[in-house]
């Protein structure tokens, strides 16, 4: 009865360590009664979601499913790449996330593949998702982490709670993003301020304003939305508002054909001080838009790129 047991045990051992020699001397049985030691990695875990929610886990996260983009990005970033088994739309960073079952869009998860799945762990964006569709996934007894993402710091304080939650240690790399980006903000905390629009889409004429990172970020550089004071987060807004505020500096961050779109549509509109002046700039709309660690990147962008307006 012994012998089969081992082999038994023996068979969920790195393959390494348990080479032909090892099979055939005493190091095998040694070897074997370590891996049957637990390796003490399945403790309980827990964590607070941005609906104040606690979230618990006997163990941590194996088997997790990202319903938003940037989570999917910053599970990858926090190691948990290998855990994810489902996904939601357009997570498509790292590229191979690109591969991996599609289970939700923008309007919400597709509950039915998602159960099919068997994810221990859920993770899911406030904006995204119902309170109804936390209750059915809840229901089906897996755990939903929702997560509120509108600030710069709320990069690094998700990065720790997915890490928490798949029992992984993300210091070193929550340190090196906060690192970065204290020393883009000593860099330009004293440069002159540059009044700038930020154009999310072209037609109709979209921007960013209120509490949001985009607008943390154009702070930091030393950049003010001219818009930043309306209340909705993603306003439509005039020409006749837009030669209104005239903005010393257009920046692009989404428009629909990248770069060469953005400038061809501006030089149209010649009479704008910024236009008229070439400053113009575009940033990638992925190191942006979305709160992952590649807003470090995106955040130089707009400092380098409001640096050269000055």
């Amino acid at each position: 009865m012994i012998l089969p047991v081992l082999r038994g045990v023996a068979d969920g051992c790195d393959d390494t360590l348990l080479t032909p020699f090892t099979r055939s001397s005493r190091l095998f049985w040694f070897l074997l009664a370590l891996c049957a030691i637990p390796s003490g990695n399945a403790a309980a875990v827990s964590a607070v979601d941005d609906l104040g929610r606690k979230v618990e886990l006997k163990e941590p996260a194996k088997r997790i499913v990202s319903l938003a983009p940037f989570l999917t990005e910053l599970a990858y970033s926090a190691g948990a790449g290998k855990r994810l088994v489902g996904v939601s739309a357009y997570s498509d960073f790292p590229p191979e996330a690109r591969a991996l079952p599609q289970v939700g869009t923008a309007m919400g998860p597709e509950i039915e593949a998602l159960a099919a799945l068997r994810p221990d762990l859920v993770l899911a964006w406030e904006d995204s998702i119902r309170p109804g569709d936390i209750e059915r996934i809840g229901r089906l007894g897996m755990q939903v982490f929702v997560a509120r993402a509108k600030r710069l710091e709320d990069v690094p304080r998700l990065l720790e709670a997915v890490g928490l939650l798949a029992g992984l240690d993300v210091a070193g790399t929550v340190h090196g993003h906060r690192a970065r980006m204290a020393a883009l903000r000593a860099k330009h905390a004293k440069r002159p301020r540059v009044r700038v629009f930020v154009e999310v889409w072209h037609r109709p004429l979209t921007t960013i304003a209120g509490a949001h990172w985009i607008n943390e970020a154009l702070d930091l550089c030393g950049g003010d939305n001219v818009f930043r004071e309306l209340a909705l987060v993603a306003p439509v807004v005039s020409w006749e508002e837009l030669y209104a505020r005239d903005p010393e500096m257009i920046m692009g961050a989404g428009t629909e054909g990248g770069e060469t779109a953005f400038r061809a549509n501006w030089s149209q509109r010649a009479s704008l001080s910024a236009v008229r002046a070439g400053r113009l700039a575009y940033v990638d709309a992925d190191t942006l838009q979305r709160p992952t660690l590649r807003l470090a990147q995106g955040v130089a962008s707009v400092c380098a790129a409001l640096e050269k307006a000055r």
